[in-house]
């Protein structure tokens, strides 16, 4: 007989619709008043013909509507009706428009409503075999051990005792049960005992660990979470003791038992008798009441830890390989979990299609295995109608037929069927296997010797079924159970991609016994239904299952973290670090309406938050800081008021979150100085108490390592010792607290460059990880920063500082030129990051209203950039790729900023641009031009000689600053290599002078200790040598050089700042920093400075496009030559080109056709033609030919768009000259 799924259906239908036709009695019942109805009408089409219309299901639309409204047939009403209709469809579309932007950048998630499921809606076509490609990438696995990471087990003399379980039940149940020892042995610090496999009676299968789990791979992934032993230890004579004495045994744990059961019940009996037993054992650990750390162990150890034998797993594999090539090509298959064996049949207490003698050994088998439960049967009719009502009984093989084909899947679909002795045999397999007749199992797939070193162990083919299950393209579950959710979970766990379809059964149930719904209804009913059940992401709740879904606890958003760089706003340059929360939140509600538009998305409060603004308080003062009982920095709550009450910087972040933003903050390296002196204890995060080792409670002056203190702030922070785990511990109630105020980005300071400090990053870097908020993770340097160091650390990152402190002078922005060469060419652009990407920071820009360095005031003025160089600047960040951080007061956020930060060409090339480097094959050629000054640039004409200062001791110091470094001192311009003189160039103010060099005599040479009149240096800066070039004396606190280290010159690369500088405390005391070369000056020289006239940079965007900018070193006009095409044939689009000129005349700069070719990734340029424009000026270029000139302003940039196009190449002659300082020749 044929079946069709129409007729299929038919026979299905359930009674729930014609109930009160059954008796009270199940045994005077015969096939015709089952819960099921034989429909014997004819089912020859879809429309139900010769039975009555499905009550108003299958009538219009409108005649629903005119029923309820019979005015709308009135056609006077029609043309209201339809403007009605029109604009409800508008607001839905405007809604739904609003939705949309809102969900950008979020993960694909649903979230239940009662018992309905809520998924966002996507737009491309529902697959029969993939989950939505949104819902596949939002989510990544976190639970997997940390790589190189150390444990941070206390030693093994130290573990509270021993606890021994056995595993009950079926192989899933035994699973879940050693998944929940790994974790009660954490939270209690005990060593776990292998664990037993308990016969089971059902199964009745005794099977130890060993043949069924690889136990060398079990204890090995978890070295550094738990101590495991293979057995009992030898100390431990009686044995047989642990197995059966109640003494031995906690026998009283609660069924899902928080965490904290264990430690205040179990752990003193652990501790009392050394090694005790736990049993029952069977779900004796809950999961909202564990910490989130524990039920992501608990992840690890399903998903990671726990492998089956490589024997079972290579069978699974091969298994899997038959089930996708038994038609002769690779092809999908569905795994089907068929639970309807006669002891589930049973169970349920569900009525099923039978006859009479069915029925009644199924009523003689249940009163032999439950006869509680079955009394004398008269109840159960009606308790069968209620459970098949409430989906609570197991779906026939039949059901699953109809509902299968319901869904679309065709009767070709190959099916693997994990099921035990289905109940009625073949009879009842028959509507499955005749609507799909490629039906397999494991014995059908695996000739019988293959499977006969399996049959040992029940357990082993048990596993052979949930691996083939596994890795199948679409499961299917038919009731519930450990094996169902044990697949589902997994299956999310891996990625939501492969369908885990779960039917409704209330509703299939309600379908099914409703006898007028036609075929076309039901399949829709079907489909709909089932669109969210499929295993894709779904938020956890209150009691949620973890091993069917451990999204919350065991996954992250794997949307790439800093997938572009990152932007926004930070207050340090405009207050330093004197902000308050009223400041803060002026700044971000502009910043909301100005910036964000244009993906300036985080808001960050630079450092010393924590530190009280009084008399007294600097930035390397002692005592000063808030800090909480367990040595963590809190706002200070006279400016962040809100604070109070323990509140850290939640309300701040939710205010930010609630303007669009993203809310961060700057921390300094390990702990407080403060912390440490008054020995704060540690906050353990698994047990919400003091942390406790080795019997005692640790404090933060265990942790700290004095002798590595924050070199420029020795007073306020030192490493912590995270070999340690109370260091470990302190760390991450740090990282922990902040995810719970709501912090989105963190910037971490004074563990990089010279400072570097790689353990302390490496496990910040894990404990960011495994938070549940996604954190961006960003460094600032010490002083020195090279390629080879960043490499160390830019895997376990967001972003870094590659130079010191970036402020408003031109030489800071010279300084950019060569590191940011350096870390192009060593690919250090947009590498792998932390689950993202890292990029290279050239710092905040100084732009807008500013404070001045190290100052304890407000903003104040406006930058010493003039407009040109800021330019300049802006080009060289976006060029470079490097993230953009605006530093200046968004309450005087004018125009002419506005202009540079929102540039759509300029941040397209920061955001999109790829192979991003400096390009060399460039001529200059420089002229002395009149500039008119009317954008603030700093003149020829300002620039003075010096001509009177003298020198006398010059001193190499260990640890100086200076309180202005850019308003007193002096900047290193170069170092001669003879190291006969050195040249600077004095900035004061910025106003920038000429070069000068004083000559270097052994005369000049001394140590620290030749100083011994300090009453004369009292408050005065004394420093030369500083930031403007690449190289300066090195002497950092860490290696104290000698006069014999200066004369051979080591040298080390420069800061920009003060520290290069040096000045006394009012106590006559050094204030601490970093020194180079101190002198005052005697006498001095003119000297050239040697510097490059022009640089320029290049890179090709995302859509095959080239960027090619060209610096003006000197500041030039630029000529375009008109001659052939510049444009390729494998590239086309747009082709970018900055020239920047450096220096302080004009400078002409020209790059050939030929050289381009030379460095773009391409074969060839095609004869085709590009066009050109500039951005900052507008200007229209014309057409651009072999070479490209550029005549470019001092301290300009000529940033150019060529717009480049396929066609043949056109003889096109022109010259146009431009207004103000842009010509295009053609030279053809």
């Amino acid at each position: 007989m044929t079946y069709s799924p129409k007729r299929a259906m038919a026979e299905l239908r359930h009674s729930i619709s014609v109930g009160a036709r059954a008796t009270s009695s199940p045994m005077k019942r015969d096939e015709d008043s089952s819960p099921l109805i034989f429909d014997t009408q004819p089912q020859d089409d879809d429309d139900g013909r010769g039975r009555p219309p499905y009550k108003d299901r299958d009538r219009p639309f409108l005649s629903h509507f005119q029923s309820i409204c019979p005015s709308i047939a009135d056609d006077s009403n029609s043309s209201r009706i339809s403007l009605f209709v029109v604009i409800v469809v508008a607001v839905f579309c405007l809604v739904s428009i609003l939705a949309i932007v809102k969900r950008v950048n979020t993960p694909y998630l649903c979230k239940k409503d009662g018992i309905t499921l809520h998924c966002p809606h996507v737009k491309e076509s529902p697959s029969l075999w993939e989950n939505p490609y949104s819902a596949t990438t939002s989510w990544k696995s976190c639970a997997e051990r940390r790589l190189g990471g150390i444990s941070d087990l206390p030693p093994e003399n130290e573990t509270t005792g021993y606890i021994f379980i056995h595993a009950e039940g079926g192989l899933n149940q035994q699973r879940i049960a050693i998944c929940n020892a790994v974790a009660v042995a954490k939270i209690m610090n005990a060593t776990l005992i292998l664990p037993v496999l308990k016969q089971d009676q059902i199964w009745k299968d005794q099977t130890k660990f060993e043949d069924i789990f690889d136990v060398d791979h079990f204890i090995d992934y978890l070295k550094d979470d738990v101590r495991i032993v293979r057995d009992i230890p030898e100390w431990f004579t009686d044995k047989a003791e642990l197995f059966t004495s109640i003494r031995r045994t906690v026998k009283n744990i609660p069924k899902y038992a928080p965490a904290q059961f264990y430690i205040d019940n179990v752990l003193p009996r652990i501790k009392e008798k050394k090694i005790m037993a736990l049993k029952p054992f069977v779900d004796r650990l809950g999961y909202d009441n564990v910490p989130q750390e524990i039920n992501r162990l608990r992840c690890r150890v399903n998903y990671h830890a726990l492998k089956f034998l490589p024997e079972i797993e290579e069978m699974a594999d091969l298994l899997a390989s038959r089930m996708r090539n038994r038609t002769g090509g690779s092809n999908p298959y569905m795994a089907l979990h068929l639970r309807f064996e006669k002891g589930m049949v049973g169970l349920s207490f569900c009525d099923f299609v039978g006859t009479r003698e069915e029925k009644a050994l199924m009523a003689e088998y249940r009163h032999k295995e439950w006869p509680r439960r079955y009394k004398n049967g008269t109840h159960l009719w009606q308790l069968a109608l209620q459970k098949r009502k409430e989906g609570r009984c197991p779906l026939e093989p039949g059901e699953v037929a109809v509902i299968l084909r319901a869904m679309g899947y065709p009767k070709e679909t190959q099916i693997y069927v994990a099921s035990g002795q289905v109940y009625g045999g073949h009879n009842r397999m028959a509507p499955l296997r005749n609507m799909f007749p490629n039906l397999v199992t494991k014995e059908e797939l695996a000739a019988k010797q293959e499977l006969d070193k399996f049959r040992k162990h029940v357990t082993s083919l048990a596993a052979l079924d949930f691996l083939v299950c596994l890795k199948s393209d679409v499961f299917v579950m038919t009731h519930g159970g450990n094996f169902a959710k044990l697949i589902i979970g997994a299956r999310r766990y891996m990625g939501h991609r492969q369908k885990s379809i779960k039917p409704d059964k209330g509703l299939m149930s309600k379908s099914f016994g409703d006898p007028y719904m036609g075929w076309a209804t039901f399949a829709d009913d079907v489909v709909t239904t089932h669109e969210t059940r499929t295993g894709l992401p779904e938020a956890t709740f209150p009691n949620y299952d973890l091993w069917e879904n451990p999204l919350t606890p065991c996954m992250v958003s794997s949307q790439d973290r800093a997938s572009t760089p990152p932007r926004g706003w930070n207050s340090y340059d405009s207050f330093i670090w004197t902000i308050s929360e009223e400041e803060f939140s002026q700044n971000a509600k502009i910043m909301a309406k100005q910036l964000l538009p244009h993906g300036y998305e985080y808001a960050v409060v630079d450092y010393l938050w924590y530190r009280r603004k009084v008399p007294g308080a600097y930035v390397d003062s002692l005592g000063f800081d808030v800090i909480d009982e367990w040595g963590r920095p809190i706002p200070d709550p006279d400016r962040w008021p809100s604070s109070r009450g323990g509140k850290g910087f939640a309300e701040v972040a939710a205010k930010v979150h609630s303007l669009g933003l993203k809310f961060g903050i700057h921390v300094m390296r390990g702990i407080s100085t403060q912390a440490v002196n008054a020995s704060t204890l540690i906050l353990d995060t698994n047990t919400g108490s003091a942390y406790k080792e080795a019997g005692r409670n640790w404090t933060a002056k265990d942790i700290g390592i004095k002798e590595r203190t924050c070199a420029w702030m020795h007073n306020g922070f030192m490493s912590v010792n995270t070999k340690l785990g109370a260091g470990k511990a302190f760390l991450r109630s740090l990282y922990k607290q902040y995810a719970e105020w709501g912090v989105d980005f963190v910037k971490n300071d004074c563990v990089f460059g010279e400072d570097l400090d790689v353990p302390e990053i490496t496990y910040i870097s894990d404990i960011l990880k495994q938070l549940d908020r996604p954190i961006l993770y960003s460094l600032s340097p010490g002083t020195r920063v090279t390629p080879d160091m960043a490499k160390a650390i830019s895997g376990m990152v967001n972003m870094y500082r590659i130079t010191g402190d970036d402020w408003d002078s031109w030489g800071d922005v010279l300084a950019h030129f060569d590191v940011t060469r350096d870390f192009a060419a060593a690919d250090m652009i947009g590498a792998k990051g932390l689950l993202g990407k890292s990029w290279p920071d050239l710092d905040m820009l100084p732009l807008g209203w500013l404070s001045d360095p190290g100052s304890n005031d407000g903003p104040h003025r406006w930058t010493n950039l003039g407009l040109r160089e800021q330019r300049t600047q802006m080009t060289l960040w976006s060029m470079a790729r490097s993230p953009l951080m605006f530093g200046g007061d968004m309450r005087q956020l004018n125009d002419v900023t506005m202009e540079l930060l929102a540039n759509p060409t300029v941040l397209e090339i920061n955001s999109f641009s790829s192979n991003n480097r400096e390009f060399s094959y460039i001529t200059s050629n420089v002229s002395a031009k009149a500039v008119k000054n009317d954008d603030h640039v700093h003149t020829w004409q300002s620039r003075r000689h010096l001509t009177n200062a003298k020198t006398t001791n010059t001193h190499v110091l260990g640890l100086t600053t200076c309180a202005d470094a850019k308003a007193i001192g002096w900047s290193s311009q170069a170092l001669d290599q003879d190291r006969e003189h050195i040249c600077w160039t004095a900035n004061s103010r910025g106003k920038h002078q000429a070069p000068f060099c004083l000559n270097k005599t052994e005369s000049l040479l001394a140590i620290d200790e030749d100083i011994t009149d300090k009453q004369q240096y009292l408050g005065k800066v004394n420093l030369l040598a500083n930031d403007g070039t690449d190289r300066c004396l090195h002497a950092s606190p860490k290696q104290k050089l000698t006069s014999k280290d200066v004369k051979r010159g080591f040298l080390s690369p420069c800061r920009w700042d003060a520290n290069q500088m040096w000045e006394l405390n009012p106590n006559g005391t050094l204030v601490n920093s970093y020194s180079g070369l101190c002198a005052r000056i005697d006498s001095l020289f003119e000297a050239k400075a040697v510097t490059d006239v022009a640089r320029s940079w290049i890179a090709t965007g995302t859509k095959g496009l080239a960027y090619f900018s060209i610096l003006n070193v000197t500041g030039a006009y630029f000529s375009i030559v008109n001659s052939d095409s510049v444009c390729v044939s494998a590239i086309t689009g747009e082709i970018y080109i900055a020239f920047f000129n450096l220096f302080s005349d004009w400078a002409t700069i020209t790059a050939q056709r030929a050289d381009i070719v030379k460095e773009l990734p391409m074969t060839k340029l095609a004869r085709g033609s590009c066009t050109g424009s500039e951005v900052w000026t507008g200007q229209d270029l014309g057409v651009i030919g072999d070479a490209i000139s550029f005549s470019v302003i001092p301290h300009g940039v000529a940033l150019i768009v060529l717009h480049c196009t396929n066609k043949r190449e056109r003889d096109v002659a022109h010259a146009v000259i431009f207004r103000g300082v842009y010509s295009i020749e053609n030279l053809r």
